[in-house]
């Protein structure tokens, strides 16, 4: 079975707003760093519990080569990307904090 994802609108600010960070630092780096997002964003789809519960019912999916996670939940056969944080932001911009 394959779920739905979808970016809810804080993930979306969250993405764009990286994705502006690593292109002003090196032209290509923003998008190596979507490239990243879409291969989480594929492996959710074929199965989002290998990603572990970080703050019930939320889970935080690693990106590869960037220190950004995806937060998000299961609902039914949707996956519901609440927003995508850099590992220090504070945890209380985390989903359910």
């Amino acid at each position: 079975m394959n779920f739905s994802v979808v970016f809810e609108a804080s993930a979306r600010d969250d993405l764009l707003a990286a994705f502006h960070w690593y292109e002003a630092r090196q032209s290509g780096l923003g998008e190596e760093f979507l490239r990243s997002v879409a291969a989480v964003e594929e492996a959710l789809a074929r199965n989002p519990e290998r990603y572990p519960v970080a703050n019930a019912p939320y889970r935080s999916a690693k990106l590869r080569k960037f220190p950004y996670g995806l937060h998000y939940r299961i609902v039914g056969d949707k996956i519901s990307i609440l927003s995508c944080l850099h590992f220090r932001q504070s945890p209380e911009r985390w989903p359910g904090s």
